[in-house]
């Protein structure tokens, strides 16, 4: 207002001033006064009415009016331009609430009138990624997020550790100084994952382990973790995963598809109360010690929707997605309701990728979870896309899952540090390139699996992976590529362990002599090996033909005789010392099952070859062609 009427004096002033400026400049070229108007031309005297006396008088009060314009114009344009911007702003977001409300509400009329048999089996959905408002300064654990080094890469500031008891569980009296390490070597905490080794009570006591813990051993070991100033993060399967209970006659009927006892039967009843009382027995545990997060699981779910129950649920909500995030939500709901005090519920995000953003908005996922994003692969770009990053952009908190052991493969049970390395400087980019697209990225789990699943071999054992472990963490810390030379490790560990499949001699950390006798018996394993594809005598005069019909060529027997003793002795050495230090460290279950499947298998092999090759050696005549074969292997 004050802007247009200042425009309307200016314009009504300005004829007048101009001609205030032609008049006195045309006095001042007479030579007498009065007389000066003579010399001016009629038509401009007429256009300026120089004349008349009057004429002036105007034109001095339209100058005045002119001035008090202007210094109006000049008071609105020095006023506050931050109040003009933030009034400015406030209508300009006033018009995009009132833009998203209509959209809004269209959406929801949308919503009413599609029919649930219409929702979503696997139907790609278009996502619309609101924008979050975060505030400017923000802490995990009082150090400033983001955590940056001098190169801008991102480093995590919880960084946990995966202990899976699942198999190869450590003795008790092992986890304090293991706690210890884990502190030393970067660690900010543990995920602890108990399956059968926790000692549940009630109907679950009867799928528990033989050897598990003690409610006083389950307590030592959490004030273990608590003194060496690592944060337990407890994980309880509540999906998929659960083959340690549902393996069980007394539990079967609640298994989602009769044949496989993976995937939980989630929305009946009784397996609803069964989760819970998993959930609240382990919670009850934890709270007393500080329990922050909670790892609902949920990952690897294969199969759903084979139980009637379960039919019942996709039937009611719309589709098997929506079934699945209804069931996440209530585990999660139940778990911070029954928490006591504020506590964040983690689960992997496999299951969360594949479905729509109204559908995650719809269950308040993003308010319930914070999703951890998992992938041990070496090149994280070929599995970890844009796409699955910017699935999770609903959840303003997010994980990362790197691993240390146990993702290279189920019968991998030596070390292999090149492949986790490789996962972890990919974890460093990956989190480098995405951490400004969401409010917090909380950390990164290194994970270490001892199974793929309950009913898999055990894979590499905690030892194993202390050394690959160290160094991941090393390069975690750094946020960069470390060419080989880890100095913390080296300096921690008291030796410097090869990147590259292999070990050394001389390591101090818990069960560091597992990790030399498990890598010794591999190296010596694959030399043995290869002799065995390979070798000219072994294949051409000690085959399964020969060994069955004792018949072969006693100079060429006496050769590979000699190789076979090269082989045997160290590795029946290899056994008993390994027997011996395994079980200082992990129960007698663990030692006979690593020893019967990664050992014995090559122990027998050529303690065989031994005894029929010498019975060959020793035979001083053999028969002729074709060959009657009686009930003994010694007679023809």
């Amino acid at each position: 207002m004050l802007a247009s009427t200042s425009t309307i004096l200016i314009r009504t002033a300005s004829p007048h001033i101009f001609r205030v400026i032609l008049l006195l400049r045309s006095r001042r070229s007479c030579n007498l006064p009065g007389k000066g108007m003579l010399f001016c031309p009629r038509a401009l005297r007429r256009a300026l009415r120089c004349g008349n006396s009057r004429s002036l008088l105007v034109d001095l009060f339209f100058i005045v009016l002119f001035i008090l314009a202007c210094s109006v114009v000049a008071s609105h344009l020095h006023a506050d331009p931050q109040k003009r911007i933030v009034e400015s702003k406030n209508r300009v977001e006033e018009e995009i609430v009132a833009e998203s409300d209509a959209l809004r509400v269209v959406n929801k009329d949308a919503e009413a009138v599609r029919k649930p048999a219409e929702a979503t089996f696997n139907r790609p959905t278009r996502r619309r990624i609101e924008p979050r408002k975060t505030s400017s300064k923000k802490e995990i654990d009082g150090i400033s997020y983001p955590l940056l080094n001098s190169a801008g890469n991102f480093i995590p500031i919880r960084r946990i550790v995966h202990l899976d008891l699942k198999g190869g569980a450590l003795r008790v009296e092992l986890f304090n100084e293991t706690f210890r390490v884990l502190k030393l070597l970067g660690a900010t905490g543990i995920l602890l994952e108990w399956e059968d080794m926790f000692p549940f009570s009630g109907r679950l006591a009867s799928a528990v382990n033989g050897n598990a813990y003690t409610r006083d051993q389950v307590d030592q070991i959490l004030e273990g973790a608590r003194a060496n100033g690592l944060k337990v993060i407890p994980l309880v399967q509540t999906f998929g995963h659960l083959e340690w209970i549902l393996k069980l006659k007394q539990f079967a009927h609640l298994r989602e598809a009769a044949a496989y006892p993976q995937v939980i039967c989630f929305s009946n009843d009784a397996a609803w109360n069964l989760l819970r009382e998993m959930v609240d027995e382990v919670m009850s545990v934890h709270l007393k010690f500080g329990m922050e997060f909670f790892h609902m699981g949920a990952d690897e779910v294969f199969q759903i929707g084979y139980c009637n129950s379960t039919i019942e649920a996709m039937r009611k909500h719309g589709s098997k997605e929506r079934a699945m995030l209804w069931h996440m939500a209530r585990v999660a709901e139940h778990i911070k309701t029954n928490a006591v005090k504020p506590v964040s519920v983690l689960a992997w995000h496999d299951m969360l990728v594949e479905v729509a953003e109204e559908d995650i908005r719809m269950y308040k996922l993003p308010d319930l979870i914070e999703p951890v994003l998992w992938s041990y692969a070496e090149d994280l770009s070929q599995y970890l896309s844009p796409g699955t990053w910017f699935a999770l952009k609903p959840f303003g908190k997010v994980w990362g899952a790197s691993a240390f052991k146990g993702a290279d493969g189920p019968m991998r049970y030596s070390s292999n540090p090149i492949h986790y390395i490789r996962n972890n400087e990919a974890w460093t980019m990956q989190l480098t390139g995405n951490y400004k697209d969401f409010d917090l990225i909380q950390g990164l789990i290194l994970t270490g699996w001892s199974r793929y699943d309950h009913m898999a071999i055990l894979c590499e054992l905690f030892p194993v992976g202390i050394p690959t472990l160290a160094m991941s963490l090393e390069s975690v810390i750094e946020g960069r590529l470390m060419n080989a030379d880890y100095p913390k490790t080296s300096r921690l560990l008291k030796c410097t362990p090869p990147v590259d499949p292999g070990f050394v001699v001389g390591c101090h950390f818990p069960g560091a002599r597992v990790y030399e006798l498990i890598n010794e018996f591999w190296s010596l394993h694959e030399q043995m090996r290869r002799y065995v594809e390979k070798d000219f005598d072994f294949n051409g005069w000690l085959s399964e033909f020969a060994m069955h019909r004792l018949f072969s060529s006693p100079m060429y027997v006496e050769r590979v005789l000699r190789f076979v003793e090269f082989y045997l002795t160290p590795m029946e050495r290899l056994r008993n010392e390994l027997r011996s230090e395994m079980q200082k460290v992990f129960f007698n279950d663990t030692v006979n099952e690593f020893i019967e499947t990664y050992v014995d298998g090559d122990v027998k092999m050529l303690e065989e070859r031994r005894r029929l090759g010498t019975q060959i050696f020793e035979r001083k005549h053999f028969p002729k062609r074709p060959f009657v074969v009686r009930s003994s292997n010694t007679e023809f």
